[in-house]
């Protein structure tokens, strides 16, 4: 008896010891640490208590701390990644549909060729087009302005009885109406790389320098390249991740996995159809109504739109201004109104229903959190991940409730209060 008492106590002072040696450790490589790293030594250090209770839960909570840090962190740099992944994601159905009569690279180079005509058609026809009525509205920033000034002098006149606080609308009117607008076609001359570079860093959430520069050329060339190589390999893939599910919840995770796979193909798949069917239905309408850049408001919507709510956010705020320096602002706001009322009203009650339905299940507002906390804490690739995130955490929170509602404390509690 005392010899194991000893033993205990042996074996607390080097329990003890080794956490002092850790900590020294820690400390004296602070400057390097970083929660990887901290996540690999916990790892290591865990090792001999695998199997015990309350070990998996803890690496777990580690694991999804480290990968929510790496995407803050890196979120901009794994942009093209998480694009590559996305897209071979949505085109692997299409890709095994044509390997039952050509080869799978063969199938992936049949879906490349359409996918590369319609970029070459982006590219060479409607971005230059939208980068050509962009400049137009820099050459007019003059007359832009004078209209802007007119327009504000003939809403005062209207407003002279109502008196608005904290707002000085003489000097307003005053600072507009003294513009050079010369100086302004200059300055937006001069600076037109810097103003551009800055309008896509705060879009695309990018830094600046290498990682500026590694970040466009991931989205221009890598992200295709990825896209291939994981569309050729998927099934692969697939196969060896599931090959590392713990057997004993091998049939469980796979349900799981499963039922997620099928709720997030549908919404991504169906929102790429939503983006397109609004962008042809906005730049359609807006050009019928004879509004002038229906067709970069509808490539805007297009691009954007794949991210719920923000194509129409990113198009109508343009819009707004193009409809105020117009010469007829009445008229042009009410284009703008109907336009975008109507397309609004189509997505809502016609086109999501039918083409993305309910698949993830969550209200307009919890989508609106999710794409905010994800931009907020992960820039692009959060508005990216967000909803899908949202959508595997509505399911997992319900089958825990499921589970919940089934255990004997549930059933016993209930049992008790009858």
């Amino acid at each position: 008896m005392n010899q194991s008492s000893g033993l205990t106590l042996w074996r607390g002072i080097e329990a003890a010891a080794v956490v002092l040696v850790l900590a020294f450790f820690l400390y004296a490589t602070r400057a390097i640490l970083n929660p990887v790293l901290l996540f690999a030594l916990l790892w290591a250090v865990l090792l001999p208590f695998r199997g015990s209770e309350g070990h998996s839960a803890l690496v777990g909570v580690a694991g999804l701390v480290t990968l929510v840090w790496v995407l803050a962190s890196t979120g901009s740099l794994l942009a093209p990644f998480v694009l590559a992944v996305m897209l071979a994601y949505m085109l692997d159905p299409l890709v095994d549909r044509l390997e039952r009569r050509v080869s799978r690279t063969a199938g992936i180079a049949l879906l490349a060729l359409p996918a590369f005509g319609l970029l070459a058609v982006v590219f060479l026809l409607i971005v230059p087009a939208a980068i050509r009525e962009l400049g137009e509205v820099a050459q007019q920033a003059p007359l832009l302005l004078q209209r802007l000034g007119g327009w504000l002098a003939a809403l005062r006149e209207r407003a002279l009885t109502v008196d608005v606080p904290l707002i000085d609308e003489d000097d307003l009117l005053a600072r507009l109406q003294g513009v050079d607008g010369n100086a302004v076609v200059a300055f937006l001359q001069e600076r037109r790389e810097a103003l551009g570079a800055r309008v896509w860093s705060g879009v695309l959430g990018l830094g600046r320098g290498l990682r500026t520069a590694f970040t466009v050329l991931g989205y221009v060339v890598l992200t295709p390249v990825l896209t291939f190589y994981l569309l050729r390999d998927w099934d692969r893939l697939t196969a060896r991740a599931a090959d590392l599910l713990p057997r004993p919840r091998r049939d469980a995770l796979v349900s799981f996995a499963t039922e997620c796979d099928r709720m997030i193909s549908k919404y991504l798949r169906g929102q790429v159809t939503v983006a397109i069917a609004m962008g042809i239905i906005t730049g359609v309408g807006l050009w019928v109504a004879r509004f002038p850049y229906a067709g970069t408001l509808g490539l805007i919507i297009t691009i954007f739109s794949v991210v719920p709510y923000l194509g129409l956010v990113l198009s109508l705020i343009p819009a707004i201004f193009i409809a105020l320096v117009s010469g007829s602002v009445g008229i042009s706001l009410l284009k703008v109104l109907i336009v975008y009322g109507l397309a609004q009203l189509l997505e809502t009650a016609v086109i999501s229903p039918r083409i993305v339905g309910e698949s993830v299940g969550l209200h307009p507002v919890l989508v609106l959190l999710a794409l905010a906390l994800g931009g907020f804490f992960f820039g692009f690739v959060g508005l990216l991940i967000g909803v899908p995130a949202a959508a595997i955490g509505r399911l997992m929170i319900g089958r825990a409730l499921s589970r919940y509602r089934t255990s004997d404390f549930y059933q016993g509690g209930e049992a008790a209060g009858t």
